[in-house]
């Protein structure tokens, strides 16, 4: 898995898998006491609370906390101090340990065992995640049932069962610890073995003219667009959301240089996955984005071309290739 710089614990035979719901609201942590200051290269049970905090108040990009202060640690603190307006030193000392305290929730023993139940890599309403999801489960011997996208009590069951296997508590979500176990242990299956037919396309869209040649990838910010174009004949066409304020989604003629079909992003102190990312601007990609399915246009991406329909975004993974044309305009 690519990164960039974004439930009842029961054996899997006991478990009465359901639906997970989401975390109760805690309150954020009060100041208390540091028996000593925290500093790079210490071993010590509360870097890893330090760490978790750190997590939560979204500067720490990490799932899996440890007991060493080591160099991102150190980077994610001063971070936090210079925001913060705190002397920029690296070292936890009481002021800057009050204010995380005021920033994050005191840690769960999952969390500091590593065995919390995070969010899904990719909601598990999108039906193509799911089909996918089926396979590979299938292929890791859990499942038994149909590929059809329908997150059922048997593939419910199955994810529950390979968390077992693997060390994790049976619960029924495919969070980015079980999924960064799964995807090395499976292959993704094709667009063609999952779908009869590429996803339909009936919106519309005006192409600049350098999309007029070759094979495309034309992107309309004013029309909030994406289009896949082979020599001028558009292949289909989707919704496309852009940068949220303060950032830009930058304009031109460019070529993709790299494509991953797991990326996380962990740039801005979080964890962010970007399912069949296709870069082609420094850390700029086209890719799917579950937060774009979920809340529309009401937020943005930090400069990247955001698809929320997950079949067309690995139907579209699958049709181009490195050195390839993307072309963004307004």
């Amino acid at each position: 898995m690519a990164a960039f710089s974004t439930v009842c614990l029961l054996p899997a035979a006991q478990a009465n898998v359901a639906e997970a719901s989401a975390p109760a609201v805690r309150e954020f942590s009060a100041p208390a006491p540091l028996a000593q200051d925290l500093r790079y290269r210490m071993v010590s049970p509360t870097v890893r609370e330090l760490q978790i905090r750190l997590r939560h108040a979204k500067y720490l990009a990490t799932y899996d906390a440890h007991d060493k202060y080591d160099g991102k640690t150190r980077a994610a603190v001063e971070k936090f101090q210079r925001d913060s307006a705190l002397p920029v030193t690296g070292i936890v000392n009481q002021a800057t340990w009050d204010r995380l305290r005021q920033q994050s929730h005191e840690p769960t023993q999952a969390e500091l065992g590593n065995t919390d139940v995070g969010p899904w890599f990719t909601g598990p309403k999108h039906p193509a995640f799911v089909m996918e999801l089926q396979s590979r489960l299938k292929q890791a011997g859990t499942y038994s049932g149909a590929i059809d996208g329908e997150l059922n009590d048997a593939t419910r069951q199955a994810v529950a069962s390979y968390r077992a296997r693997i060390g994790l508590p049976a619960a029924d979500v495919m969070d980015e610890r079980t999924w960064a176990r799964l995807m090395p242990a499976t292959r993704n299956p094709s667009y063609r073995q999952l779908f009869n037919a590429p996803p339909q396309s009936t919106a519309t869209q005006t192409l600049d003219p350098r999309c007029a040649s070759g094979k495309v990838v034309c992107i309309s910010k004013a029309q909030k667009k994406l289009s896949y174009v082979v020599d001028g004949d558009i292949k289909f066409t989707r919704e496309a959301r852009f940068s949220r304020p303060g950032w830009d989604s930058p304009e031109g003629d460019f070529r993709i240089w790299y494509m991953n079909k797991d990326t996380v992003s962990s740039i801005f102190g979080e964890r962010t996955p970007m399912p069949y990312a296709i870069f082609y601007h420094g850390n700029v990609a086209i890719h799917f984005s579950d937060d774009f399915a979920d809340n529309g246009y009401a937020s943005g991406s930090h400069g990247c071309s955001q698809i929320r329909d997950y079949q067309a975004a690995k139907w579209l993974y699958e049709q181009v290739k490195v050195g390839d044309r993307v072309v963004v305009y307004q």
